[in-house]
């Protein structure tokens, strides 16, 4: 068959009013390309497409649109494609439990392997000897059995699995196999309209039915089969987001009570407040602490340990192909230097860009005086907060978009490093364009001069007590964008969808396919996607955290805005999106170190509010005041240190568990000898001996 031929369409499905399509489809991803006018067939850069798609192992199915504009390609890959490509990269598979306990007792003669068997002791640890033990995948017969295999799959490779290799297979270079398919840059350049896998609507129906319930506790979300249908990389945010969301719930509590003594006594400074500040700086730390053992369990759980170590190339990273300087082989080389100036010339312009915000913010206020002085002066605060609510929405849609060109001119080798660099843009300038204005009202204009026929008023906030200026711009910034938030991730996509479709089916005599239906949904964007979720649960992390003593409620705001957040997020996934991309990810990376970052400031602006702003201290010296500023940080860091340690990152029963998976994968799948002489060696194998049940490379926790 020619590549440029276009197989006639199958009848399609009648579709749903509810999306649901019922049409089994035995391929895994959609290609839409854009018709040739002339001889509406492929363009010769979608035909040069298909060719490397098809050379990589592909089999391919393409038909005309309804509108004969675009030519769909509808693709999968031999399983054996899969497992040969899966075994020349060393990708991770879970191995099975009794067939692992089976090998370690029978040993192995020829490789010198004595048998072994590893104790479960749950005083030691409660995970049992052989669960969650991940090895490099193979493809030699004597190995198949050892890799668990899901019910009902004929291999140990579930969908979300074969989608992930199949996209790898199709980026990956010539010389390991692949198709060298930058596919977000042939999208970018039009050659590719789009790429996406297809839904499967019976899994779509299931996992709905067990996500988006009316009520659920956020803890009790099912994680695994999130991760089995969209992939680690969005089960982790979801985890995320139900850690949190759970943690949330005590000072969510306590927050509303101490705002109901706050509105009960109109005392905007009340002395319960700094109290509730210390809980909220204590908290903060606890949640971010027990968050890394939980992110170590689940990246064992779901073998994404070492997942960083072993990353593929980003197609769009670029450089000279030279052998490694470390083992020889093939690899693209570009110089660490030229990336380091690139990165400072990008943190130069967000630089700039900040100062450019400040400026806003500036105007604002100025703004804000003058109305002061006007009939409206009552409601000056109020139109200045939503004037900084509109500037932080518009500067933020900007930058992000800013942010992304000067990352990819950085020309990252990986995801994760593509990835941390944007992080590092988003939170540096979403820092100063969210948080200025509060730093103002509660640090600066405390201290401004009053005008001159104003003596009521403390400083230039605009009220006796700065404390209700801050209350307001937070209630007001905090509760649009929790509120914008939610509506946009919902409408947006549907309203695109339904103008998508609308324009699709003008003059369309039939009806469109399954996969024609999916390309009118809304693209889930594979990088930013899960960086825009972070995002915002960092920038609501510090509104709540920063100045919760301004507005205790927000912490319950908060809670019932992330237990919305979980069920819009998944509805927009299951039912307006295209089926994400699946992504492996270790943890939430630099996002952890963002939140911890964010913990540490939230001591010094609850101390400086406490101190400086509210009016519990006031009767109190400059420089007593300065003297318990300086004590309450030191106070709580000395707390969140202890917790710190208190509290390990990596849980030891992990540590024991990667242990034992090292050692059987040395012993199972390596067949590394063991360091025995020949003669207890072979005693043990015959069964004389049982001294070596325990072998002597083996953690010393596994001795007893």
């Amino acid at each position: 068959m020619a590549d440029t031929e276009i197989l006639n369409r199958k009848p399609a499905t009648k579709r749903g009013s509810d999306m649901q399509f019922n049409v089994r489809h035995p391929y895994d991803l959609c290609f839409v390309f854009p018709a040739d006018k002339t001889s509406k067939g492929f363009t010769t850069e979608g035909e040069r497409i298909v060719k490397e798609i098809k050379g990589a192992g592909f089999l391919v199915y393409q038909y005309y649109s309804i509108q004969q504009d675009e030519i769909f390609v509808l693709a999968r890959v031999d399983n054996d494609v899969v497992t040969t490509f899966a075994d020349k990269i060393d990708y991770k598979m879970l191995l099975d439990p009794e067939e692992v306990s089976k090998r370690c007792q029978e040993g192995d003669r020829e490789a010198g392997i004595a048998p072994f068997e590893i104790r479960d002791e749950p005083e030691v640890t409660s995970m049992k000897p052989y669960q969650w033990l991940w090895g490099e995948y193979t493809i030699e017969k004597e190995f198949q059995s050892i890799f668990w295999r899901p019910t009902g799959y004929v291999t140990p490779f579930r969908e979300s699995v074969r989608l992930k290799l199949s996209l790898m297979l199709l980026e990956a270079p010539h010389f390991k196999g692949g198709a060298a398919l930058s596919l977000r840059t042939e999208k970018k350049v039009g050659n590719i309209l789009s790429y996406f896998p297809l839904h499967n609507y019976d899994k779509v129906q299931d996992l709905q039915s067990k996500w988006i319930t009316t009520f659920d506790f956020p803890w009790a979300q099912p994680y695994d089969e999130i991760k089995n249908y969209f992939g680690e990389k969005i089960a982790l945010y979801f985890k995320f987001l139900g850690h949190y969301t759970t943690w949330l719930i005590v000072p969510a509590v306590l927050g509303l009570m101490c705002q109901l003594v706050v509105i009960g006594t109109g005392d905007f400074s009340h002395p319960i407040l700094p109290f509730y500040a210390l809980m909220i700086a204590i908290w903060a730390v606890l949640m971010l602490e027990f968050w890394k053992r939980e992110e170590k369990f689940t990246a064992l759980e779901w073998g994404m340990l070492g997942f960083e170590d072993t990353e593929i190339d980003r197609p769009e990273f670029e450089g000279k192909v030279l052998p490694s300087y470390i083992n020889g082989e093939q690899e693209k080389y570009f110089p660490p230097r030229q990336r380091q100036n690139k990165m400072a010339e990008s943190f130069t312009l967000i630089g700039t860009l900040a100062l450019v915000v400040l400026g806003a913010v500036i105007f604002i206020y100025v703004i804000r005086e003058l109305l002061y002085r006007t009939a409206v002066g009552d409601y000056s605060q109020l139109v200045a907060s939503v004037m900084n609510s509109i500037q932080i929405t518009v500067f933020n849609i900007i930058y992000s978009q800013l942010a992304d060109y000067l990352t990819e001119k950085e020309n990252h080798r990986t995801d994760t490093s593509f990835e941390d660099s944007m992080i590092a843009k988003l939170f540096m300038f979403q820092f100063v364009n969210s948080y200025a204005s509060f730093f103002y009202l509660a640090f600066i204009a405390t201290y401004l001069a009053n005008p001159a026929d104003d003596d009521e008023n403390t400083g230039q906030c605009g009220y006796s007590d700065c404390m209700i200026a801050l209350a307001i711009n937070l209630g007001i910034i905090f509760g649009t964008r929790l509120t914008l938030s939610n509506v946009l991730e919902l409408g947006i996509p549907m309203i695109n969808s339904y103008m998508k479709d609308k324009k699709e089916n003008e003059g369309a005599v039939k009806p469109p396919s399954n996969a024609e239906a999916q390309y009118r949904m809304e693209i889930y964007d594979q990088l930013k996607g899960s960086l825009n979720d972070y995002a915002e649960l960092s920038i609501q992390f510090g509104y709540m955290a920063f100045f919760i003593t301004a507005l205790p409620a927000a912490a319950f705001g908060a809670f019932v805005n992330n237990y919305v957040e979980i069920r819009t997020d998944g509805y927009k996934l299951l039912r307006n999106h295209q089926r994400p991309i699946p992504g492996g990810v270790e943890d939430i990376g630099t996002w952890q170190t963002i939140f911890s970052l964010m913990a540490t400031i939230c001591v010094i602006t609850n101390a400086g509010i406490v101190v400086f702003t509210m009016r519990v201290l006031t009767m109190y010296s400059i420089t007593l005041r300065m003297w318990l500023f300086i004590g309450f940080q030191w106070l709580i860091f000395t707390v969140q240190y202890i917790v710190e340690v208190a509290v390990p990152d990596e849980p030891y029963e992990v540590q024991i568990q990667v242990q034992r998976s090292n050692f059987i994968n040395d012993k199972i799948l390596k067949k590394v000898r063991d360091d025995v002489t020949e003669s207890r060696l072979s005693s043990a194998l015959d069964g004389h001996d049982g001294s070596l049940k325990i072998q002597e490379d083996e953690p010393e926790s596994m001795k007893r």
